[in-house]
């Protein structure tokens, strides 16, 4: 007979904060609604001394880091094949594809630059400081009856934002 194993199908409620002193604040909130302490955690941006996370433990989401360096990475590739290319070229014309290849390199770069500037200009996340969370607050309800309550109780405290896992 199969075993089976029993996992919490609750969701994780999440709570973004602006500082970690309103996220403590939230703490003293989920006690009073019989939410246990050892159901909530508090991450924070502070420097600790957790060892950071392999790859493999960020259950295959790309971060934003990680898409940029293989969208670089993408382009490096194809820039360097085009240069091979290009050499290639070059050698077999004995040099007379030198003037045609190196006015297309020049309009490569132009527009390469181009598309930086114009990606660059597009993606601007800007937030005000009083958006910007400097810490999370996250509680594994056992029941979802917990879960309503550690979210109705993070909303009505200082919580950017509220939302589960």
């Amino acid at each position: 007979m199969p075993e089976t194993t029993s996992q919490s199908t609750h969701p994780k409620v999440v709570a973004s904060f602006a500082t970690r002193e309103a996220a403590e604040n939230a703490l003293q909130f989920l006690n009073a609604e019989a939410i246990p302490q050892e159901l909530v955690s508090i991450r924070t941006g502070e420097v600790s001394l957790e060892p950071p996370h392999a790859p493999d433990e960020m259950d295959h989401q790309v971060q934003e880091d990680e898409h940029r360096n293989l969208r670089t990475m993408g382009s490096s590739m194809a820039a360097t094949g085009a240069g091979m290319a290009a050499a290639g070229a070059v050698v077999a014309t004995g040099g007379a594809a030198l003037p045609a290849i190196a006015a297309a390199a020049i309009a490569g770069l132009g527009a390469g630059a181009a598309s930086e500037g114009v990606s660059a200009a597009t993606n601007v996340d800007v937030k005000p400081d009083t958006e910007k969370a400097a810490a999370v607050v996250t509680v594994a309800a056992t029941t979802a009856d917990q879960a309503e309550r550690a979210k109705g109780v993070l909303r009505k405290v200082s919580a950017l934002r509220v939302w589960e896992e």
